[in-house]
């Protein structure tokens, strides 16, 4: 207390959520009258000023730095229904448990029992040290599993180490974006810009002992089951040339946004000035006094067009399909000091914030789940749906302002939730720039001067930058994986695309698992990203361990499991809004070339935690 005084304390509180101020406080003081607090947004004036009042009191008396206890099983679970004003079932309350992150290593896999001796050598290798590689590799660090990672680029980051554009930065809020067993880092903005998630990952990597296990310029380009001894040979580019490793199990971290997708424009070779992909952008470059040309109004088209429009003598931006592109509270905004200092004085705020922030996705389900009446009625796709389209398209006229034409040209016909929602970094503002222009004109060529489009107009520029994202359907790619009987996973997977059992494994490939594999993407309910990656990771670990257990050799999922779950996942799949013609299914990237839905996992959140948390035995074999 001796650093800060009232007043601070005061806009610590009044700047901080004020659901996790309320759900944190009550943790402490177990006072009815914040027990009976609605959610924030509920809250009278009388009711807002009574739990700041309450919150600066107890921290003026009791502020003080370290991490509480995890509640009790029944607390931790009133705790969790007093945060969303709700009693939720069982379901929903083993998904949501670990949310707060109270315990050291949440969701993580332990020895059950006694752990066995390892055979000397055993070995796990780890494709890739982005955020799912790091994350296997903590856990490979809890259960004392030798483990090596294999790194292709110089540094750790995967697609934050790729990915160096101007602006880049996440898209959901970072308390949400960050590992749940990492409790003390404090990010300088509430969105992480690129540069600081790079530093987050090799801070990460260091502190937990990954560092040293990693090896960098390490490009997998094969790996084969060698099925008479149980282990994977691994062929690995290097700066030494190629180099042969043996691992008796390999985890692929490798994810969907690692490899880049170049456009194929007629005229390419004649075009007289730069192309530029976002994920190959050049250090140093400006677009100072340049005529620029962007391709794509994805999460990275929109943004680079404000800082690209900042400095550039002309923009024009060349827009295939409009997109629905929604604000973020505090998106850019710098972490203010006083919730720094909440973050490190008021016990379990931490923990809350966390949880109220992915609490924001746990309605999600309700956006894609058809409502035939509803339709019939008149309606587009659903209630929540068509009053989500309602107040996106008021956001559209209130950045835009009276310009019906480019209004016309910006609106979707599509539901929202068809597509990746996509943050608004000022994006539709930039538009309005005098040296900005929409095209809306399907490009037809490069010519020696620039883009020619459909109506014949050849919009002169000096680069174009082609922001056209990943090969997000080519999973593995490049490296092939090669399994029992001498079968390529891309062979496999060939005739309509790739597929896995609980988006991990294939049968065939034996002690081999995917972290960010296919139909692995939560749909809805989702709890952030890096907690998926703890998820499927401590999954893999579990049957790597029952295996050692067993003093057995290998591990992989029945043909017939495999065959049984994706009839389902297809099923279910099929009557959801990205499927339905509503939805747009021919302009997203979540439905591959023969049209299945291959990213997103279409299952209801909490089923899909269930899923990835609780192994069937039964669908396992173990020899």
């Amino acid at each position: 207390m001796a650093d800060v005084d009232s007043a601070f304390i005061r806009r610590a509180v009044e700047r901080a959520d004020l659901n996790a101020v309320r759900v944190t406080l009550f943790m402490h003081t177990h006072a009815p009258e914040i027990e009976a607090l609605p959610m924030a947004l509920q809250m009278d004036d009388a009711q807002r000023a009574l739990l700041i009042d309450q919150a600066v009191a107890w921290l003026e008396a009791n502020a003080r730095t370290g991490m509480p206890p995890e509640p009790p099983e029944a607390e931790l679970r009133r705790l969790c229904n007093l945060a969303t004003k709700e009693e939720m079932g069982d379901l929903e309350f083993a998904a949501r448990r670990e949310l707060p992150a109270f315990r050291d290593f949440p969701f993580m896999t332990e020895w059950e029992g006694e752990k066995p001796e390892i055979p000397a050598d055993f070995l796990v290798a780890i494709i890739g040290s982005g955020f799912s590689g790091i994350a296997m590799a903590v856990q490979c660090e809890q259960l004392g599993l030798p483990y090596v990672v294999l790194e292709r680029r110089a540094e750790a980051g995967g697609t934050w180490s790729v990915n160096r554009y101007p602006d880049v930065r996440v898209d959901t809020i970072s308390i949400t974006y960050e590992f749940n067993f990492e409790k003390e880092y404090r990010w300088s903005e509430y969105f992480g810009r690129g540069k600081e998630v790079r530093e987050y990952l090799e801070l990460v990597a260091k502190k937990f002992g990954v560092h040293a296990n990693t090896r960098f310029e390490h490009d997998l380009e094969r790996a084969t089951f060698d099925e008479a001894r149980d282990k994977w040979v691994l062929e690995v580019d290097t700066p030494d040339g190629i180099v042969t490793l043996e691992a008796n199990a390999i985890v692929n971290g490798v994810g969907t946004f690692a490899n880049p997708r170049f456009p194929r424009f007629e005229g390419s070779e004649s075009f007289a000035g730069e192309m530029v992909h976002p994920a190959r952008w050049p250090d140093g470059w400006s677009a100072a006094g340049k005529r620029v040309g962007i391709v794509g109004n994805g999460s990275t088209g929109v943004q680079l067009l404000a800082p690209i429009a900042a400095e550039a003598a002309q923009v024009y931006v060349f827009q295939r399909t409009p997109q629905w592109i929604s604000p973020r509270d505090k998106y850019g905004q710098a972490t203010e000091p006083e919730i720094q200092w909440l973050l490190d004085h008021f016990p379990g705020y931490w923990n809350w914030w966390r949880y109220m922030a992915i609490a924001g996705l746990f309605g999600t389900h309700a956006f894609i789940l058809p409502d035939e009446e509803w339709v019939k009625q008149g309606g587009h796709w659903n209630p929540v749906n068509d009053q989500l389209r309602k107040d996106l398209t008021a956001y559209i006229h209130a950045q835009i302002g009276d310009d019906p034409a480019l209004i016309a040209k910006l609106v979707p016909e599509y539901a929202p939730f068809s597509r990746r929602p996509v943050v608004d970094n000022g994006w539709y503002k930039a538009l309005t720039r005098d040296n900005v222009e929409l095209v809306t004109e399907p490009i037809v060529r490069l010519t020696p001067e620039g883009v020619e489009t459909a109506d014949g107009t050849v919009h002169e520029i000096d680069t174009l930058i082609t922001a056209t994202g990943f090969e997000v359907m080519k999973y593995l790619w490049p490296a092939d994986y090669v399994g029992r009987d001498g079968i390529s996973v891309h062979d496999f997977w060939a005739p309509d695309g790739p597929r896995a059992y609980v988006s991990m494994m294939v049968p065939g490939f034996p002690n081999m698992f995917m972290l960010y594999g296919p139909n692995s993407q939560p749909l809805s309910g989702g709890t952030g990203l890096p907690i998926w990656y703890v998820i499927w990771s401590a999954y893999s670990a579990k049957l790597l361990t029952r295996m050692l257990q067993e003093g057995k050799t290998r591990v992989e999922v029945e043909e017939a499991a495999f065959r049984r779950y994706n009839e389902a996942l297809d099923v279910e799949a099929s009557q959801l809004l990205l499927m339905q013609p509503e939805g747009a299914p021919d302009k997203n990237y979540y439905l591959n070339e023969h049209g299945r839905m291959q990213v997103n996992a279409p299952w209801y959140g909490p089923e899909y935690h269930r899923m990835c948390t609780e192994v069937d035995w039964d669908d396992i074999e173990i020899s």
